[in-house]
């Protein structure tokens, strides 16, 4: 099956943790040994295999890396039906090529089936890929940031540099490092909103950050459910969280880590229920068992 050209999306913004607007409440992310089986189940889906991933056209990115982003596409793509395998496969060449500067490229993917029986399906793809320009990062400027002052402190969160090839990811991860920064600080619906600027003259692309920091949230009371009143009154006293601090999703995240061995396999259901007018957090954990219902 032949599909045409998929344009690259420019990312346009970043939301973090819950939102701007209308937060009642929020779940704690659920730590990959707490999914449960049926989220487990619908991942797994029919067996197909890629067996060989080649590209064409007249590229200029090295076979190495080539090699690598094929590797990849092997492991990591999965899908239920030919049709998203060979989609989420063309997402992943476009990210390949764009972690590498061009990011403006555009792919064509299309499937072959090597063989088809009970076991499974084993595939090979084939790749139209129209490199475009490869930019480098011209600069990344911040707008409307108060808690963190300092842009070039806000720089430092981007594992990247004026100069260097252009990488979606690393920019992704930049921007990741900025929610969890402003995440610690109790910025809880921060969003960054990246504006992307090119240059094609200079081959350069330039980010303009609007930052929306929000409301700063504060703990306003901490409970802890399933346990007898005595470990309960114990563990209460012991959680780095009390009532009346900053919150922080860092110190969340660990403490989910910390108890995670008690919690039930359906522990990402801790609830933080977000008074937005007050800027407050109430925070609990639940060790009851899940719910049979």
């Amino acid at each position: 099956m032949r599909r045409g050209l998929a344009h690259c999306v420019v990312f346009i913004a970043v939301c973090v943790l819950a939102g701007k607007t209308h937060v009642r409440a929020q779940s704690a992310p659920c730590p990959p040994h707490l999914a449960s089986a049926s989220q487990v189940k619908q991942r797994s889906g029919p067996a197909i295999s890629i067996i060989d991933v080649t590209f064409s056209d007249a590229l200029q990115l090295p076979l190495v890396d080539q090699e690598r982003i094929a590797a990849w596409i092997k492991q990591r793509t999965r899908g239920e039906s030919l049709e998203q395998v060979t989609d989420d496969a063309v997402e992943r060449v476009k990210a390949g090529w764009q972690n590498h500067g061009y990011f403006k490229v555009q792919v064509g993917g299309e499937e072959r089936t090597l063989t088809d029986g009970p076991a499974g399906q084993r595939i090979a793809l084939s790749f139209r890929v129209e490199e475009g320009l490869q930019y480098s990062l011209g600069e990344i400027t911040f707008r409307n940031n108060k808690a963190i002052d300092d842009t070039s402190t806000l720089g430092e969160f981007f594992p990247i540099s004026d100069g260097d090839i252009f990488s979606r990811e690393k920019i992704a991860e930049g921007l990741e490092n900025l929610k969890k920064a402003y995440g610690e600080m109790g910025y809880i619906n921060f969003t960054a909103v990246p504006d992307t600027k090119f240059d094609d003259e200079k081959k350069m692309i330039a980010l303009d950050i609007d930052l929306d920091e929000g409301k700063q949230f504060y703990v306003s009371s901490v409970d802890v459910l399933g346990l007898d009143e005595p470990a309960r009154q114990e563990l209460l006293k012991e959680l780095p969280i009390k009532r009346g601090q900053i919150y922080s999703s860092r110190v969340w995240e660990l403490l989910l880590l910390k108890y995670r061995d008690m919690l039930p396999e359906c522990g990402c259901q801790q609830e933080l229920s977000l008074d937005e007018h007050a800027g407050t957090v109430a925070v609990a954990i639940d060790f009851r068992p899940c719910s049979t219902d």
